[in-house]
């Protein structure tokens, strides 16, 4: 199209990720929205400018250094860099992508915050600024645009990090910026909250009347939390006293009218508390802990081997986020290293999914109450995701039984004759859940054409998926980790196709998974050596 100028990095490729479209520039260069191949997920990726790069000599090396300087903040408020590298003449590094809008977007639209959401931005950016100056980090002074609220109407910091002496450091410079950058977007400029009011105002006080430390400021917005109510609430309040003048109102007019509104209300309220109990609090979680026999005896293992196995009994499904949660439920009440595997690295001190609390908290909100994340189905059903080979070794060992060898696992899945699919030697792609009709990036209309599901499916839901033992999911849906250490790479293997593999059978195999790896269709079963106390 004549006088369109159309990137010429789009819909290419660099390294382990292919560019989808433009967001942006900087002074370093551009920033665009990439799909990393790997691990099937949206990174934000910036591409230093070859005008830059051709004009400094040292620029490429200055940009990677100051991507490595990134990567190491490590803060659940702060927007996570992957990695960085150089394909092709590009050098580039890539981060955690959030879909929403900075505070200074928000600006230039005319939007605006009310008081809760306000405060839970104060309170989400200064932890993520106490973390840096804490820590030593030099920083970028902070601007409204290194604020960000997704999609979700989650805050996040920007990632400000900087080389040694290229930042400022200055803890009064960041909470005046964040409390004007937050007045800017209330309604008036003011919030309606006096104690709200008189907090954003001392963040601007700098040393003269303002926070001396940041435990001062955290205790002060803990002791606001309460006090700052949202408007719904507000609006419910007035109602209900309405409610209550027109009550007494018709206790002075008509006794009886008094009666039957009463037994209407009450019905009424019984019928809120029934539509409230069945859709928010009725888990719709199933029962699906079965586990069914595997007999012991020879069995066709890979291309024609023969091995053999003891009997065992291995799951009927794969681990669901429901099951996953009840762990890490345990561990916070008992905190506790029993679980973890004799070689798992000291650095990993949790297991919670990704190692990352917040985006966790907001994919098991959207499960629990059967609401889609991102346009992706999800429910408690949905097979765990996101876990490393220590988090499932940790989880098999909590649950008193252990992940299943390589050998097991292909057991359990081709039978003993060698089957290349769990119901025969003939492909039906409707039976698993592969990846043929996998979308990367889905949308609000996005459906699974060839198997019915674009991500993954409920554990119990694709019944052709079915194993001789009766076992369900081993060739679709997720891929599993094993215990088995491959010989020559020392890394777990990992066994089946999942929703991202667009073609698979019951002899995929996986050697070069780093056991740290989280990836969100990787997932385990597991199983053991005694009868379970109910089994099929």
């Amino acid at each position: 199209m004549d006088g369109i100028e159309i990137d010429p990095l789009l819909n290419t490729r660099i390294g382990n990720y292919t560019i989808i479209w433009k967001i942006g520039d900087d002074e370093w260069g551009s920033i665009y929205i990439a799909n990393q191949t790997t691990m099937a997920r949206p990174v934000a990726m910036e591409i230093l400018s070859q005008d830059i790069a051709q004009k400094d000599s040292g620029a490429p090396a200055h940009f990677l250094a100051l991507a490595q300087a990134k990567a190491a903040v490590k803060h659940p408020s702060i927007i996570s860099v992957y990695e960085a590298g150089q394909e092709d003449g590009r050098v580039y590094y890539t981060c955690e992508y959030t879909e929403g809008s900075h505070l200074a977007e928000m600006m230039e639209k005319g939007e605006k915050l009310d008081d809760r959401m306000a405060l839970r931005t104060i309170k989400i950016v200064a932890e993520g600024l106490a973390y840096l100056h804490k820590q030593n980090i030099p920083h970028a002074a902070l601007q409204a645009r290194h604020i960000c609220i997704d999609k979700n109407q989650e805050p996040h910091l920007s990632n400000t990090a900087v080389l040694e002496g290229e930042g400022t450091g200055d803890m009064y410079a960041d909470l005046a910026t964040l409390s004007s950058s937050v007045v800017a977007l209330l309604p008036g400029d003011a919030a309606a909250a006096p104690g709200l009011q008189m907090l954003l105002e001392r963040m601007r006080q700098g040393q003269a009347g303002g926070f001396a430390t940041w435990e001062e400021l955290f205790k002060a917005i803990d002791e606001l939390m309460p006090k700052v109510v949202p408007t719904d609430a507000v609006k419910i309040t007035a109602q209900e006293q309405a409610a209550i003048r027109a009550v007494e109102k018709m206790k002075h007019e008509q006794k009886r009218s008094l009666i039957l509104s009463v037994a209407l209300c009450f019905l009424g309220v019984c019928a809120v508390a029934l539509y409230l109990y069945w859709t928010l609090l009725r888990s719709t979680e199933r029962n699906l802990s079965a586990m069914v026999k595997v007999p012991a005896g020879e069995f066709i293992f890979q291309e024609g081997q023969k091995a053999s196995t003891g009997e065992f009994w291995i799951d009927k499904h794969e681990v669901t986020i429901g099951q996953y949660q009840r762990f890490l439920d345990a561990l916070k009440e008992h905190p506790t290293t029993q679980y973890d595997a004799p070689d798992q690295p000291k650095a990993k001190t949790s297991h919670i999914p990704d190692n990352n609390p917040q985006q966790w908290a907001f994919w098991y909100g959207r499960a629990k109450f059967a609401k889609p994340a991102r346009f992706v189905p999800i429910d408690l059903n949905c097979p765990i995701f996101n876990v490393d080979y220590w988090d499932a070794y940790a989880y098999a060992k909590w649950a008193g039984k252990r992940l299943p060898t390589e050998q097991e696992w292909e057991k359990a899945a081709r039978g003993s004759d060698g089957r290349v699919y769990p119901w025969g030697n003939e492909f039906s792609p409707k039976k698993a859940n592969l990846g043929k009709d996998y979308i990367t990036l889905p949308g609000p209309n996005s459906k699974g054409t060839v198997d019915g599901y674009f991500w993954w499916n409920p554990v119990d839901e694709m019944k052709g998926d079915s194993s001789p033992c009766a076992a369900l999911g081993m060739l679709g849906n997720m891929a599993e980790w094993t215990s088995t250490r491959d010989s020559k790479t020392k890394n777990p293997v990992v066994r089946g196709g999942s929703f991202h593999t667009a073609e698979a059978t019951l002899l995929n195999r996986a050697s070069t998974v780093d056991p740290n790896t989280c990836l969100e269709y990787l997932g385990f079963r597991c199983v053991s050596d005694t009868p379970p106390k109910t089994h099929e």
